[in-house]
This record gives C-alpha cells, structure tokens and sequence, in this order.
C-alpha cells in the first residue's frame, strides 16, 4: 500500500468544501490531491463561489484602453519561430496594425529578440513582470492568454496564437457588420459541446447545441465584452481545476460569455483541416483567413513538413531562413 497516498485520500476526504473553498482562495495549487478530485461535488460548490465572486468582483472598463492592435503570445525556441513567421505574414500582407507578443519572461524573449522585432512595429510585453503589479493565481500557456487579452494596452483587440498564419491582411475583420454587432468574434471548433460535458453544470450555463470555440484566433472589443473576458480569466486562473474538464482556455470563452449572456458573432463555415495538423479558419464570406499550425508549429532547427494546399509555404519557409541568420536560439 502507498502510504502517501493513502494519508492524501483520507486528508482529502475529510476536507469540507468551505476548507477547500479557504485553501483555493490562499492560492493553493490542487495537484497534490488524490485522482479524480476534479469531479468531487466539494470542489465543484468552491469552485461555484469563486467564479461567482469573479462577477461581483469585475471592475469596470479601464479607460485608458485605446485603438486596435494584434496581440501574440508566445516566445522562446517552441513558440518564437511561428510568431516571427506570423509577424512577417502580416506586415507582408500590408497590415499596418501595431503588434504585442507577451511572454513569460526573459528566458522566452530577450533584449535580441526586442531588437529583431521592433523594425516591424511590435512591443514585447513581460507577463511575468506586469503580474507583479496584476496578480494572477497561474500564469502558464495558455492562462496568458485571457490575461493578455484583459491587460494589453489595445481596446480592439485580434488575438492570434504563435502558430497561427494569416493569408491576407485580417484589419477588415475589425468592420465586418457581425463584429461591429455583437463586439466578438469566435471562431467554430472541430466538435460540438455535447450535453453530458460537466463544463454546463459547473458553469450553470443551459446546454445548447453549439460549436466549441477555437481560440487559434478571437477578435474581440474590450469595451463591450469586459465582463466576459473577465470571467474568462477568472476560470483559466484555476485552470488546475476546468483543464480537466476542457482543453485548455478554449472553451473559458465561451461558456463566460454564454453565463453572462454576452453575444458573440461566429462564421457559418467549419473549421477545415490540412494534412491532420492545420485548422483553416474563414471569414463571414468563407474565405480562408487563418491557417493554425496547432499540431506541426514551424521549428528553426530540423525539416518542417510540407502539407498539401498550405498557402504561402514558400514566404513562410523564407522567414524561418531570415529567422535562422538574425538569432541564435539557445
């Protein structure tokens, strides 16, 4: 017998939810406790008072957000070389719009880094260090990205992953009459969120048969979508409790909004999918606009794949040589 263990389950077993509610709100990280905690009803009903509280809790809009930029997260050798070549995609398409890649600290992006992109109109910005002044319970993958999304200095905001590269210049998406209507835009996921997912009652949102979100991309104005990202961040900030029941930050969005009735805009055309790694994403008039590198991110060092119907692989795999001569990975 695990001794170990056996002493966790029976500490956990004793605990009631208002001592897990008091460990939760002392920052404490639930990896320690016996598998399966997740689907504890004890956890549930602390969890049910902290994303409450998160509502109550939601300041309003701070006022110096201002004009409409891109935001990336991503750095280091894993993420940097598709936010170079997403980077190069849009200034080589003609968008003119400022650029923010966040990251997690001078181990992902340093002062070279800022160096090479600055020519190109893009701010690095440390998550690491604005949490001091923002604090954040976990700050990780894909936590950073609702935080960037709430903090960057941009009311108008087209939030892209580092593996995700547009075909054209996406600026027109921020007047696309279904944006300007509703104030966000998600775009449609591979799979629907069945009724007998957990996330419903745990967010005590009523089912409905509807896409999951795909947050490869999300173009979205602060202004008027504040309370959801809000609560969005709010569940990725305990994302060692929803990640069980999701796949990462996906679907925070949507069930954020969904609680707080918040519209959103989506295209009617599904997500398409390229050589089992590449989710092509469209436009309201079903163009392609992005294509998300989810499952084969562009490497500096060793072969990247050439997949059928990828546009633009040419200029992409000249940006990665460009990338290659100008920085030195460590």
């Amino acid at each position: 017998m695990d001794v170990t263990l056996d002493t966790e389950s029976e500490c956990f077993a004793r605990l009631t939810a208002a001592e897990i509610l008091a460990r939760l709100r002392e920052g404490e990280i639930l990896g320690d406790w016996p598998d399966g905690w997740w689907n504890d009803d004890r956890v549930w009903a602390a969890h049910h008072v902290l994303w409450r509280e998160a509502i109550t809790a939601s300041p309003p809009v701070p006022q110096h957000f201002a004009g409409r930029g891109i935001i990336i997260c991503g750095g280091g050798p894993k993420y940097l070389p598709g936010a170079w070549v997403t980077i190069r995609l849009l200034r080589h398409f003609g968008c003119r719009l400022p650029i923010e890649l966040w990251h997690l600290g001078r181990h992902e992006v340093d002062r070279s880094i800022e160096e090479l992109l600055a020519p190109w109109n893009t701010t690095c910005v440390n998550a690491a260090e604005l949490r001091l002044r923002h604090p954040c319970r976990i700050l990780r993958g894909w936590e950073l990205k609702p935080y960037a999304l709430l903090h960057s200095r941009f009311r108008e905001i087209l939030l892209l992953d580092a593996d995700n590269c547009p075909t054209a210049d996406p600026t027109y998406l921020f007047d696309e009459p279904a944006y300007l209507a509703t104030g966000a835009v998600f775009w449609p996921d591979y799979e629907r969120l069945g009724v007998d997912r957990a996330l419903w009652e745990i967010t005590e949102v009523a089912f409905r048969d509807e896409p999951e979100c795909e947050t490869g991309q999300i173009l979205v104005d602060k202004r008027r979508a504040w309370p959801g990202l809000w609560l969005a961040m709010a569940f990725n900030e305990h994302s060692d409790f929803y990640y069980h029941h999701t796949m990462g930050d996906k679907d925070s969005f949507h069930l954020a909004f969904r609680r707080l009735r918040i519209e959103y805009a989506m295209p009617d055309t599904p997500v398409f999918n390229l050589g089992g790694s590449v989710m092509c994403q469209h436009d309201f008039q079903g163009r392609r606009v992005f294509q998300h590198r989810n499952l084969d991110k562009w490497r500096l060092a060793g072969d990247n794949r050439c997949i059928d119907d990828f546009w633009s692989d040419d200029l992409c795999r000249t940006f990665l040589a460009e990338l290659r001569t100008s920085w030195k990975s460590p």
